[in-house]
């Protein structure tokens, strides 16, 4: 699995298609429209070479794109809003999973969220998705004293898990399910966040600014290839479980079910970026002191996103012949 590299960023043209370097994050569901539109060669049909470089936390995305090493990337979330309330230049240009899909996962012994005070749980990085999520499970529970360690990334976690060094960890599906056939427990999942009416977006396409200005095209390329991926993950369970084997290096048929299952029901259809998903992160954040509480009151949500490649996407006719 690729790494995130210091290279500086460049469109080339490779035979008759335009490179394009796309930082994603995590290794889970949430990546399965990417993995898919590549394998299935989806983003060559609409020219680009794209080129996916894992890395750990959506943070360091944000930081690579801001330096210059991508135009695109993969995201949402905390380190958006952060960015646009310093005066970055990324915005969410596309939504895949507006919902809380990560869960809560704990050793057996523990049977409450309470039970975690003076205990250890494991994210990848303070300010990344899982962080905000476990902040959330927190404020949910009315809970406080619970240690938080950073890992780097969910495979890390999984580790200092296993070994004991922490007594839970803040996951998604396909270890979701891996976790709990091991004996794990899932102490918090997304269908408390959705009885609790949480609702944030977890994951989509993000894009400078100024990249789209001079690249416009290449975005909108982007995320219809993007959308030829979730459609063949509803059209085509084989393919999918294939290609989420592979990039998850998950074997077991149990696991792959569920976590495809599971995927049907949290994409959209509809990649078209709702204020209402991106509020709770605003809010959330200047409640933590993560941004300045005033500058997050005074500044609009259509600061967070730029809708107008999507509505193009709409108006040519793509998205209601892809799901026709």
């Amino acid at each position: 699995m690729k790494r995130m590299v210091i290279l500086p960023f460049v469109l080339i043209l490779a035979q008759g298609r335009t490179k394009v370097l796309f930082p994603y994050t995590p290794i889970g569901a949430a990546s399965l429209p990417w993995w898919i539109a590549k394998e299935s060669r989806y983003f060559e049909k609409y020219g680009l070479d794209v080129d996916m470089v894992y890395v750990g936390a959506s943070p360091v995305i944000v930081q690579a794109m801001l330096g210059g090493q991508a135009g695109l990337g993969a995201g949402g979330g905390p380190p958006l809003v952060t960015n646009v309330l310093q005066g970055g230049d990324i915005v969410q240009v596309a939504t895949t999973i507006p919902y809380a899909i990560q869960s809560l996962i704990v050793k057996s012994e523990i049977k409450t969220v309470g039970d975690l005070v003076g205990k250890r749980v494991a994210i990848s990085r303070l300010g990344a998705i899982p962080h905000f999520t476990l902040q959330a499970i927190f404020n949910l529970y009315n809970v406080q004293g619970v240690n938080v360690v950073q890992t780097g990334t969910t495979t890390q976690a999984i580790t200092s898990l296993s070994q004991g060094l922490v007594d839970g960890i803040i996951t998604s599906a396909p270890f979701t399910f891996r976790l709990m056939k091991d004996g794990y427990r899932e102490l918090v999942g997304p269908k408390d966040f959705k009885k609790a009416g949480i609702e944030f977006l977890i994951n989509g396409i993000v894009a400078r600014k100024s990249f789209g200005v001079k690249n416009r095209e290449i975005v909108i390329r982007f995320i219809k290839g993007t959308m030829e991926g979730v459609k063949e993950m509803f059209v085509n369970q084989r393919q999918t479980k294939t290609v989420l084997a592979k990039y998850t290096r998950q074997t077991d048929p149990e696991v792959l079910d569920q976590t495809y299952r599971f995927a049907l029901e949290v994409y959209v259809k509809d990649p078209t970026v709702s204020p209402v998903s991106i509020q709770p992160i605003v809010q959330q954040s200047a409640q933590w002191n993560l941004v300045d509480a005033k500058l997050a009151s005074s500044t609009p949500l259509s600061a967070y996103y730029d809708n107008s490649y999507v509505e193009e996407i709409k108006r040519s006719g793509f998205l209601s012949e892809l799901w026709r």
